[in-house]
C-alpha cells in the first residue's frame, strides 16, 4: 500500500506542476492577447487618423483642381480619358470622358504647332503639357506607369499679345526705315516724272517715245511693288481666315506671274500635286508671298530663268505640314547672307524693294508656319513656305 501511495502522491505532484505550468502559460497568453489587442486598438486609431488626413488632403486637392484655371486631364494606359476637372470640361465637354484622347483632339482642335499649342477653329490657343502617372507598390524604382496627366492652359491672350508685339515691332521697324523707303520711292518717281515730261516733246520719234513709255511704266511698276510690299508687311501677313486648297492656290500663282514669266522669257514648271492639301489662312496674303518668291527668282536671273514649283508633305513631331517650294538655277546665295535675306529692306538688287522676302516671312509666320531658304552658291536657290495642314474632311 505504501508504494501505491507514494506513486499516487508523485503523480499528484506532477499534475500540480503541470497545472501550475498551464496557469503560467495561460497567464502569459492572456497578457500577450491584451498587449496585442492594445496594439490593434492603437493601429486602428492611427489608421483612422491617417484616413482622416488622407481625406482632408483629398478634399484639398479636389478643391484645388476645381479652382484651377487650367484643365487637368487624366488618361489611362490606353490613352482614354478617365477624369477631367471643371476647367477641362469647359474646354472639351463632359462627354469627352471615356473617349480616346486623339479622337477628342481631332474633334475639339484644328491643329497643333511645334510648341504643343492647340488651336481651335475660332482661333483660341491652348498650351499642352503632360506627365506620366505612376503607382508605386514598394519603392520608387518599382513605380509602374498607369497613365498620363495632361495640363491644358488657355494662352490665347498671351498669343494675341505676342502678335500685337510683333506687329508693333514691324511698324517700329518701318518707322525707323522711313527715310530709306522715302529715298527708294523718290528715285523711281523722279525717273517716271522725267520720262513722262519728255513724252510731250514734238521732236521725239516713235521709237524714242515708246522707249520713254516703257521706262515710265517700269518705274511706276517699281513704285507699285514698293507700296504693295509695304502694306502687306504692315498688315502682318494675315487678315482673313478661310480653308484654302493648295492646288487652287498654285493655279492662282500661275496666272498671277504669267506676264512676268513671258516678259523675262523664262520657263516655270509646276510639279503635279498628288494629294489634296488644305491650309487655313488668307488667300491674298499667301498668293502675294508665293508671287514674291517667283518674281524674286526671275529678278535674280534676269532673263531665261528656269524655275520649278513643287509641293511636299512633311511631318514635324505630331504636326503634318506642307512645303511650297520655288527653286531656281540662278547664282545662289552666299552662306553668310542666308540669315539676312528675310530681313526688312535688305536687298542686293538695285531695283529691289527690300520688302519682298520680308513679306514672305511675315505671311508664313502669321499662318503658324515659317519661311526658309536653301542655297549653294553657283547652283541656285530654293525658297519655301512651310504651313500646317488641316484634315481633308475638315476642309470639305
Amino acid at each position: 500500500m505504501s508504494e501505491n501511495t507514494e506513486l499516487e502522491q508523485k503523480r499528484l505532484a506532477e499534475l500540480e506542476a503541470a497545472f501550475e505550468l498551464f496557469n503560467q502559460t495561460s497567464s502569459q497568453l492572456t497578457q500577450a492577447y491584451e498587449s496585442l489587442q492594445n496594439q490593434v486598438e492603437d493601429l486602428q486609431t492611427k489608421l483612422a487618423e491617417s484616413d482622416r488626413e488622407k481625406q482632408k488632403v483629398g478634399e484639398r486637392l479636389e478643391q484645388l483642381l476645381n479652382l484651377l484655371p487650367a484643365g487637368v486631364i487624366v488618361l489611362d494606359l490606353d490613352q482614354k480619358i478617365i477624369d477631367l476637372n471643371p476647367a477641362a470640361i469647359a474646354i472639351l465637354g463632359r462627354d469627352a470622358i471615356g473617349r480616346q484622347w486623339d479622337v477628342v483632339v481631332r474633334n475639339a482642335f484644328l491643329m497643333q504647332d511645334d510648341a504643343g499649342t492647340l488651336l481651335t477653329h475660332n482661333r483660341m490657343a491652348y498650351q499642352l503639357s503632360e506627365s506620366v502617372l505612376t503607382f508605386s507598390e514598394t519603392e520608387r524604382e518599382s513605380s509602374q506607369p498607369v497613365g498620363k496627366i495632361l495640363l491644358i492652359q488657355d494662352v490665347t491672350d498671351a498669343r494675341n499679345l505676342q502678335q500685337h508685339i510683333s506687329r508693333y515691332q514691324r511698324l517700329s521697324s518701318m518707322g525707323e526705315m522711313a527715310a530709306s523707303l522715302a529715298h527708294q520711292i523718290r528715285t523711281p518717281l523722279a525717273s517716271a516724272l522725267l520720262y513722262v515730261s519728255q513724252l510731250g516733246s514734238e521732236e521725239l520719234d516713235d521709237d524714242k517715245r515708246q522707249k520713254f513709255v516703257d521706262k515710265s511704266l517700269k518705274s511706276l511698276h517699281h513704285l507699285e511693288n514698293l507700296i504693295k510690299d509695304m502694306l502687306q508687311y504692315a498688315k502682318g501677313g494675315r487678315v482673313h481666315d478661310k480653308k484654302i486648297q493648295i492646288a487652287e492656290l498654285i493655279e492662282n500663282v500661275k496666272h498671277a506671274v504669267e506676264s512676268r514669266v513671258e516678259q523675262s522669257e523664262s520657263e516655270i514648271r509646276y510639279e503635279t500635286i498628288s494629294e489634296e492639301f488644305y491650309v487655313v489662312g488668307d488667300t491674298d496674303a499667301l498668293l502675294t508671298a508665293l508671287q514674291n518668291l517667283v518674281i524674286n527668282a526671275i529678278d535674280v536671273v534676269h532673263k531665261h530663268a528656269y524655275i520649278t514649283v513643287d509641293v511636299r508633305k512633311i511631318t514635324e513631331g505630331q504636326r503634318e505640314m506642307v512645303d511650297i517650294r520655288i527653286s531656281d538655277r540662278g547664282p545662289g546665295i552666299d552662306e553668310t547672307l542666308l540669315n539676312k535675306v528675310f530681313e526688312p529692306f535688305y536687298t542686293s538688287r538695285a531695283q529691289g524693294t527690300g520688302l519682298g522676302l520680308a513679306v514672305v516671312r511675315a505671311v508664313a509666320e502669321a499662318h503658324d508656319g515659317e519661311a526658309w531658304v536653301m542655297s549653294v552658291q553657283g547652283k541656285g536657290a530654293t525658297f519655301g513656305i512651310r504651313l500646317p495642314l488641316i484634315q481633308t474632311k475638315e476642309a470639305a
